[in-house]
């Protein structure tokens, strides 16, 4: 699942830190030559000053995979025909 879309909402780990996932991470933008994929806010606090930048490759585990829609399919499934 980690090389899928999750939809906003999933909780996930990375480095023993549990995040939320918020927004997607727009592929045309580049921070420091770098690409992500995911904009977390630390789980369970919320959204804060604080917003996290993160790559699904870095993602340690799953916890919780959010609200799926026809919307949310959709969505994944332009992704994926983009991304392979």
């Amino acid at each position: 699942m980690k090389d899928k879309l999750l939809p906003i909402g999933s909780i996930v780990t990375i480095k023993g830190q549990d995040l939320m996932i918020c927004s997607y991470f727009d592929k045309k933008k580049r921070i420091n030559n770098d690409c992500f994929d995911y904009i977390c806010c630390i789980y369970p606090t919320g959204v804060d000053e604080k917003m996290l930048l993160i790559k699904k490759e870095n993602i340690e585990s799953i916890k919780f995979i959010g609200f799926q829609d026809n919307r949310f399919v959709k969505l994944k499934e332009e992704w994926e025909k983009k991304n392979g």
